[in-house]
């Protein structure tokens, strides 16, 4: 018995002559939250659509629990769907709106009722049974289509950017309460979005997709710190994407390896990539929190990068300051530091900064 609850086996989807999704493979363990990221157009939603049933892949396999779902619509897969709009029906009370899928099954009545009330206590709606959803908040609307979604009890349960309608501070609020109702119900999560913060704040896995293929598959700490191109470096986080030029073969050996920035041959040392041979790399990464203020290099572990620069802006973000930083009239860096340096970055002034070795990321590409 396969440890996935689902699997695509190199599996396309073409539309006429656009291909969406390219010859993927992915694997979704079961009782875990994994996210599909990318941006709008990259064949995420597609992928999802797939999964649930309502689009036949172009060629390829889907499993679901270690079955092949060819010819299986999509009410026989077991599956729950929270869609972004929530599609609440406005004229059923809460408690109607949760028992639809189980009155379409044919389930007696005491059992409706029972199932109901389970699935909106999992999303702490207990007592909201007789309410319309026009009569609950947008937070509480995106819950009773959990709940909708849940009460058949799947085994799988696909999310379609379900907080994109929100505001702000409810949707980060909202993160925290699919992550709470993932982990109480132990049901395996499917979730698309473009927001990277969202997969970041949930997921046990993220898959990143890229003009309809897998770019890179993991978790959130190993996309972040080991992005494998500079496409994921720069839609993961706030990144300093700056081109290779070339490598200093005199200095290859150990752990590090030293490489030019620019045409001007910015000199600077990176921990030696274990995916790709150092002269492959044309791109390096380096994160605006790894580049710090030279007197605070102390603090840093190992061997540090030593670069002058010029503030040319500096943004107060309250808790950091976000400053943009000239190396030269080829290179900038984007840092992001403590509020309580905002005396030391004076718009025009010159700063040394300190860039960790372990930070510079290799890229292929």
């Amino acid at each position: 018995m396969s440890n996935n609850d689902i699997e695509l086996l190199s599996v396309s989807k073409q539309f006429g002559a656009n291909r969406i999704v390219d010859n993927i493979n992915l694997a979704v363990p079961k009782g875990k939250f994994v996210s599909i990221l990318g941006p709008s157009g990259c064949g995420k939603t597609t992928t999802l659509n797939m999964i649930a049933g309502f689009e036949r892949p172009s060629s390829g396999e889907i499993r679901i629990r270690g079955r092949n779902q060819a010819g299986v619509p999509p009410e026989a897969r077991k599956i729950g769907l929270v869609f972004q709009n929530y599609a609440l029906f406005p004229h059923m009370t809460v408690g109607e709106n949760v028992g639809f899928g189980l009155k379409m099954q044919g389930k007696p009545h005491e059992d409706i009722s029972e199932e109901v009330s389970r699935a909106l206590k999992s999303v702490h709606l207990e007592g909201f049974e007789s309410r319309y959803p026009k009569e609950l908040s947008g937070g509480q609307q995106q819950r009773v289509a959990v709940a909708r979604a849940i009460a058949p009890s799947p085994s799988v349960l696909l999310l379609d950017e379900p907080l994109s309608n929100l505001d702000l501070k409810l949707r980060e609020a909202m993160r925290v309460e699919l992550k709470d109702i993932q982990q109480e119900l132990g049901i395996t999560f499917v979730y698309v979005t473009h927001d990277q913060e969202e997969a970041m704040a949930m997921s046990d896995q993220i898959i990143v997709m890229h003009e309809g293929a897998v770019a890179q598959e993991g978790s959130p700490a190993d996309i972040y710190n080991r992005p494998k191109t500079s496409f994921v470096a720069d839609f993961i986080g706030k990144s300093n994407i700056l081109p290779v030029s070339g490598l200093d073969d005199t200095e290859t050996g150990g752990e590090c390896v030293r490489i030019f920035l620019g045409k001007e041959k910015l000199p600077i040392s990176a921990v030696w990539p274990h995916n790709l041979r150092p002269d492959e790399a044309r791109f390096c990464c380096i994160r605006p929190e790894a580049v710090r203020l030279a007197d605070a290099a102390g603090a840093m572990d190992g061997p540090v990068n030593l670069v002058t620069a010029t503030v040319q802006k500096v943004v107060n973000l309250g808790a950091y300051l976000e400053a943009w930083l000239c190396v030269n009239d080829e290179i900038s860096l984007k840092s992001m530091i403590r509020s309580t340096r905002l005396d030391t970055l004076v718009v025009g002034s010159r700063v040394e900064l300190a860039i960790a070795h372990s930070t510079v990321l290799l890229l292929e590409y």
